[in-house]
């Protein structure tokens, strides 16, 4: 048995801070704008209230899937714990996803029954929220490309920030022309570009979980390089896919001379030199010298 110790997607420690600090940051947030919200009879606040406590949720799973990744590989997960960040990406589109359509309903019953929001309360804990929120955004920002996980959890505070901007739109407007509609009218364009920008996170995170090949490699086009090594006849019963996000191996079948297994190492490491060109940094390869399935590729999706 082969244990993978391999660390690509480990956070630095000052990463891990920077998300405890945000998480502690949007629980604050997250009980001022609750309380605020039904003492002001506001929607927008409200639901940017149930938007972060999901996010301080999200915070909290980013958080610990970070640290788990950290552990080292073991007899029972041979790949190490990488994958605990895309499974926590997952989650966190998902939520953030259902929390759009629970706002989405909630904005269609305020038009239908408007509400005057008392803005004595609305308009000061949104510049709360605003400030909280773009203070977070300003902590996650450099890492925010780093991982799915991260740009999960930078997509949230993103939209909560955006929420308290669009709060603070609808209480002036309240304030000056007494808009009662323009309180649902944000909640529901903020929900809908809730759902839109999630989703691309989501499928990302759902192709690395279901060990499809990514999305920017052909396979078809690596077995025809690596068939130009001289050695190599036939490369068949391909599977590349992602173990995490920055993290690719791949597996298969290979049919060479008859040779002793002592002189296949240099082939190896030809395949190796190939693959690096895209990105594959561990392959599990079989020689052989005859094959009765010669397919190349079992899936590709």
């Amino acid at each position: 048995m082969h244990l993978h110790s391999h660390h690509h997607l480990h956070l630095h420690a000052s990463t891990t801070g920077k998300i405890l600090v945000v998480f502690l940051l949007n629980a604050i947030i997250t009980f001022t704008e609750f309380i605020g919200g039904l003492l002001s009879n506001s929607l927008a606040l409200f639901s940017d209230a149930v938007h972060n406590f999901q996010d301080t949720l999200a915070m909290g799973i980013s958080y610990g899937a970070r640290i788990l990744s950290k552990k080292p590989a073991n007899t029972r997960y041979t790949f190490g714990y990488h994958r605990t960040e895309i499974l926590s990406a997952f989650i966190n589109m998902s939520l953030l996803i259902v929390i759009a359509f629970f706002l989405v309903r909630e904005a269609i019953q305020r038009f239908q029954q408007p509400e005057m929001p008392k803005l004595q309360i609305m308009l000061p804990v949104a510049l709360i929220g605003l400030a909280g929120n773009a203070l977070s955004i300003f902590i996650l920002n450099k890492d925010k490309d780093e991982s799915l996980n991260i740009r999960s959890a930078f997509l949230h505070l993103f939209y909560d920030t955006l929420s308290s901007v669009v709060v603070l739109f609808a209480a002036l407007g309240v304030w000056l022309w007494n808009w009662t509609w323009i309180d649902p009218a944000i909640t529901l364009v903020i929900a809908i570009l809730m759902i839109v920008s999630s989703v691309k996170v989501l499928r990302s995170s759902i192709r690395i979980l279901l060990n499809g090949t990514p999305e920017d490699l052909h396979p078809e086009k690596i077995v025809q390089e690596l068939e130009e090594i001289d050695e190599i006849i036939n490369v068949h019963h391909v599977h590349i896919w992602n173990i995490s996000e920055s993290y690719r191996a791949m597996s298969c079948e290979v049919i060479i001379n008859d040779r002793l297994l002592s002189k296949t190492e240099s082939i190896r490491q030809k395949m190796l030199d190939v693959l690096n060109h895209h990105s594959i940094s561990h392959l599990t390869v079989q020689f052989e010298t005859e094959c009765s399935d010669e397919r190349i590729i079992y899936s590709i999706e």
